[in-house]
């Protein structure tokens, strides 16, 4: 269940920091922008992809485990706005002016990303669980198998064929 944990929350972790790296290195480049929209666009969501990757791997307290995301997701919004001022970047990406309105809107947002996210985990891990448990399938027989055999007429034996006369 830890493993569950760790692989979705390293996926959020590894969104936060490329996107966080990315605002940084455009404030000294100017040719960083078109990755940091992208980038913008995943870590937005990153909540749900991190909730599906937990919810279909943990073996048990799936969706309460993917939603664990959400506040993961908030908390490295609000510290990673907070540390652009650390690196004297002056970045207002969300148009909230304040941490704790970041962290109120990224946590809701999260929320809904999250149960969707944790929800197709969930159905897909289930699926994967119950191909593993069902009995194989009987092999259906090969078309070869099912037809009837066909005789072939035995080929007529030289002193059998019929004379023509040539007159």
């Amino acid at each position: 269940m830890k493993r569950a944990w760790f692989s979705g929350a390293l996926a959020v972790f590894c969104a936060h920091f490329t996107l966080f790296w990315l605002i940084v290195g455009e404030a000294r480049v100017n040719w960083l922008m078109p990755a940091i929209v992208v980038m913008l666009l995943v870590v937005m969501n990153i909540a749900g992809l991190g909730a599906f990757v937990t919810a279909r791997q943990a073996p048990k307290f799936r969706l309460p485990l993917a939603m664990t995301m959400a506040p993961l997701t908030a908390v490295l919004g609000t510290l990673s706005n907070l540390l652009f001022g650390f690196f004297g970047v002056r970045a207002d990406l969300s148009g909230f002016y304040n941490d704790a309105g970041l962290f109120s809107m990224s946590f809701t947002y999260g929320i809904v990303v999250s149960i969707v996210g944790g929800g197709i985990g969930m159905w897909i891990g289930r699926r994967r669980e119950d191909d593993e448990v069902s009995p194989p399938v009987a092999t259906q027989p090969s078309v070869a198998e099912t037809l009837p055999e066909i005789s072939v007429a035995p080929a007529p034996v030289t002193g059998d064929l019929p004379q023509i006369r040539s007159d």
